[in-house]
């Protein structure tokens, strides 16, 4: 499946929620899509969704504009898991997962060994309001794959999980992805996780598409300088008049480490330059810009 979005914006009288987005999202593509609060990102969701209509602009599946039957069967392929979802406390988690696929017109049976991973049998017989956090989180990710997916929307999926639970909830979605082609969006708010887990970044700001891309496509389109830490054997006065005359900038020492960063196009220049003084410290490293200083880049 191959999504595409032509132009969508979304009008709420005076105030434009989402202006001229476009993007493509190929099968099997995990897109992050970043932003601070206001920025759309939630009303795209909605759109995404079906939830809401554009009031401009075209949403294409496999280059097909969706029509109103079009939106009904689309969303038979869609997985959605929102941030909070309400569950009734007292059905158990095999009654809440029923009760979701009637709902869904589906079974539970479609996705057993996937329920099974996500949560022990022991878990599905008590009842959902004696859940930990992170047990909520687990089915809600089960109603969201019932239907078995095309497209699975996550929107923030690890909010008020620990480093563990974070970990595991990611560990079982890439098992997921493993076994069909799956198309991921994912909006969160904890940016290491995007970097981490998407082919693509897009990032919003005030209803606009300000960057999309890989991220190493929004570095370089950026031109975001590189980092270079050198540890070294004492302080080397030498060394930083030599990045300083490679254009280094932000020249910190710190603990016997030396960190600046260093334009981009400077890059295999700066770093022949201190290979060649490899006598002078004990090891040093490079780094690219994180995906923070690829947000604020863009705000």
């Amino acid at each position: 499946m191959i999504m595409k979005l032509d132009g969508v914006s979304k009008a709420f009288r005076e105030v434009m929620a989402v202006h001229s987005v476009s993007l493509q999202l190929k099968e099997g593509q995990s897109l992050g899509l970043v932003g601070p609060n206001g920025s759309g990102k939630s009303t795209l969701l909605k759109i995404l969704l079906g939830i809401m209509r554009p009031t401009g602009g075209r949403v294409l599946i496999n280059d097909e504009e969706l029509t109103e039957k079009g939106w009904k069967d689309f969303r038979r392929r869609l997985g959605y898991m929102p941030e909070r979802v309400s569950f009734y406390d007292n059905l158990t988690g095999k009654e809440t997962l029923h009760l979701f696929a009637r709902i869904k017109g589906t079974s539970v049976g479609s996705i057993g060994k996937i329920i099974n991973r996500l949560l022990p049998e022991e878990a599905l017989r008590r009842r959902v309001g004696g859940y930990s956090k992170g047990m909520r989180q687990r089915l809600n990710l089960a109603q969201a794959l019932l239907s078995d997916p095309d497209l699975l929307i996550l929107d923030e999926p690890t909010s008020g999980l620990d480093p563990m639970g974070t970990r595991e909830f990611y560990d079982i979605l890439d098992e997921v992805k493993g076994r069909k082609k799956l198309t991921v969006i994912l909006s969160s708010h904890i940016l290491a996780e995007i970097e981490d887990k998407t082919d693509v970044v897009a990032v919003m700001i005030n209803g606009s598409l300000r960057a999309i891309g890989s991220l190493q496509q929004l570095y370089t389109g950026l031109n975001l300088p590189f980092w270079i830490t050198i540890t070294l054997k004492k302080k080397d006065e030498t060394l930083e008049e030599l990045l300083r005359r490679e254009g280094a900038a932000d020249l910190d020492y710190k603990n016997g480490y030396l960190l600046a960063s260093i334009p981009r196009e400077h890059k295999m220049k700066a770093i022949s330059a201190v290979m060649k003084e490899k006598d002078r410290f004990v090891d040093f490293s490079i780094r690219e810009p994180s995906l923070e200083e690829v947000f604020f880049g863009v705000h």
